[in-house]
């Protein structure tokens, strides 16, 4: 830099306000010389002080760059604080004057403003130089949960909190903070910034907007599980807002997350009202997104009543409202519910949109969300028997913060490691459980059956069992992810020899009309009542019977792990009727299929008995 001529160092100290990259604009913007400038950039260039990216893919293609990221940070360091002051003030002004329809460069606007006061931070104009800078960090943040980067916006938000005692502004960053640290899986920053909303919305009587921020505080409330205090939050809400005029807005977000809060603790006669009036709502405020969650949550209704086929309708049009309206956050929910709804009916087409469910929910950037579509297209991997494939997707779900995906995170661990022979993982710590969740309790209770199992504690496994039953009867009735836990429940009354108990889990399935029993649980059904049979000593011909249609029907439904263990299974029955000829090419089958699909712990288990 010493070396450099006056002009050339003025070119230099104007580029590194500007940043590691900068553009020819923007120095004239700072002052320099146009007639000269392009002979100066030209010599630094020479100099290796800067280089021009001439990259045609880079999105930085006909900008400046440092070649050495230290000489910019120097040349900036040795700038006068007024100076540099000056400087991105008039940064500030060049990018604000640029269309930015968008708002693109609010973040660099706002960067540009916040350097400017820090550089002199006792100057008079301070604080209107702070309001700008706050407008623009709002705009930016706005922007960012746009694109799909919440935790993005949470920051932006919680920088332009900084720069402003206003209550009323405070209120209204605090609000957009929640639902931004809602989106990030950041529940305690969300609880944090719903609550001081709700408080200074209440301290000057705005009464729809505090629904708004009990809206976003029942929905951290929900990732987290507590339901009835989610209801707790919201309900006073929307007993103060009903029919208010003005309050469609308020009422809509809170009669969403009613309805979820309501139809995870079971209570589907509240679900049907608060997602009734949502579809009203969405309707009468043309809110695309709220109609397409309306369609979600009326789908899950009738799902668990038994009507598959117009809950599969209703997602489909879901899916259709979200993709012409281009809403990734509904789209993925929509997808996701989609494929698990499809998963014990039709494998392929459940692989095929959960795989479009984790594509969308990445675009959406809500946690939850990809957390929710990676578990369950693992799920779906796990159940066409990829074993690697779905281990492969599973590590994903441990870099989010969501609840579920820890808990069915954790079981999917542990079904995995029995397969594949790997050592049964330690579970994934949890704080201390006090859900009212009635999914959740399933998978925490189901992974409980099978850690027990995994330690040979078969007494424990049964116990668990129906208590475990119970809540995936009160979430899914014989859909979703019933196809997924009920087997394992069935299996380990059956290894506590704990006959009446199997009766008992499989009485659901067998009592429903056949038309409402999806295939991949009939499929289990036969496998399993021909388990049960035997375990009884029942008719030997009706045995062998149900335990060959489990295997056909596993098969065509495409489940091939479990067709490999339905096989083995048939086969040491055969044996202990003396009948090894015939056990004989169904061990050879088992045998095969694990090899196929990397189920070495099967593999090894079939071998010492085989050996045996």
């Amino acid at each position: 830099l010493d070396a450099l001529s006056p002009q050339e160092k003025r070119v230099v100290t104007d580029a590194s306000v500007l940043g590691l990259t900068f553009t020819r604009d923007g120095l004239v913007a700072l002052g320099a010389d146009m007639a000269a400038l392009d002979a100066l950039l030209s010599a630094l260039a020479r100099k290796e002080i800067v280089a021009l990216q001439a990259d045609r893919f880079s999105a930085e293609r006909g900008q400046y760059r440092f070649v050495q990221s230290v000489v910019r940070q120097v040349a900036y360091a040795t700038q006068a604080r007024r100076d540099r002051k000056t400087r991105h003030l008039a940064a500030a002004a060049h990018l604000a004057a640029q269309p930015d329809p968008g708002d693109d460069l609010a973040r660099l606007v706002a960067q540009h403003l916040i350097d400017a006061i820090d550089a002199a931070p006792g100057d008079r104009d301070t604080e209107q130089i702070g309001a700008r800078a706050r407008d623009y960090l709002e705009r930016a943040a706005a922007r960012a949960r746009t694109v799909g980067a919440p935790a993005e916006s949470q920051r932006l938000l919680e920088a332009a909190l900084l720069r402003t005692d206003d209550p009323t502004t405070r209120s209204r960053l605090h609000l957009a903070a929640a639902w931004a640290a809602a989106d990030a899986g950041d529940t305690t920053g969300g609880l944090d910034h719903a609550q001081s909303a709700a408080t200074l919305f209440d301290e000057r009587g705005d009464v729809v907007q505090a629904g708004h921020a009990a809206a976003a505080h029942a929905r951290v409330l929900i990732a987290l599980g507590e339901n009835a205090e989610a209801i707790a939050v919201a309900e006073p809400r929307w007993q103060v807002l009903d029919r208010l005029a003005g309050a469609e807005p308020a009422l809509l977000s809170l009669a969403g997350w009613l309805s979820s809060a309501n139809q995870r603790r079971g209570d589907w006669a509240a679900q049907a009202r608060y997602t009734e009036r949502m579809l009203m709502l969405a309707e009468a405020l043309d809110d695309q997104a709220a109609l397409a969650l309306a369609h979600i949550y009326m789908s899950a209704r009738l799902s668990a009543l038994g009507a598959a086929a117009t809950a599969q309708g209703l997602l489909r049009t879901a899916v259709a409202i979200a993709r012409a309206h281009d809403l990734a956050g509904p789209l993925a929910i929509a997808l996701i519910n989609l494929g698990a709804l499809l998963n014990p009916r039709d494998l392929p087409a459940a692989l095929e949109n959960t795989q479009q469910a984790v594509d969308a929910a990445r675009r959406s950037g809500v946690q939850d969300h990809v957390d929710l579509a990676i578990l369950n297209y693992s799920l779906e991997l796990w159940t066409a028997g990829r074993l690697d494939e779905a281990q492969d997707v599973l590590q994903e779900a441990w870099s989010g913060n969501s609840r579920i995906a820890l808990e069915a995170g954790n079981i999917l661990e542990g079904w995995l490691a029995d397969a594949r022979g790997d050592p049964v993982p330690e579970r994934v710590a949890a704080e201390e459980i006090t859900t009212d969740d009635e999914s959740r309790l399933a998978w925490i209770t189901g992974e409980d059956v099978t850690r027990a199992l995994a330690f040979g504690d078969t007494a424990m496994a049964a116990r668990l069992a129906g208590e475990s039953m119970a809540h995936l009867s009160a979430a899914f009735s014989l859909d979703d992810d019933f196809y997924a836990l009920w087997p394992r429940l069935v299996l380990a009354a059956l290894a506590a020899d704990d006959v009446d108990l199997a009766q008992r889990l499989l009485d659901p399935v067998t009592t429903e009309l056949p038309a409402r029993v999806p295939a991949g649980v009939a499929a289990q059904l036969h496998r399993l009542r021909g388990l049960l049979g035997a375990a009884r000593g029942d008719d030997p011909q009706l045995v062998e019977t149900e335990l060959r249609a489990g295997i056909a029907a596993l098969a065509a439904f495409g489940a091939v792990g479990f067709r490999g263990q339905a096989q083995e299974e048939l086969a040491r029955w055969l044996v202990g009727q003396h009948q090894s000829d015939e056990a004989a090419p169904l061990i050879e089958a088992a045998r095969t299929t694990y090899v196929e699909i990397g189920a070495r712990g099967w593999l090894a288990r079939l071998d010492a008995w085989a050996g045996s």
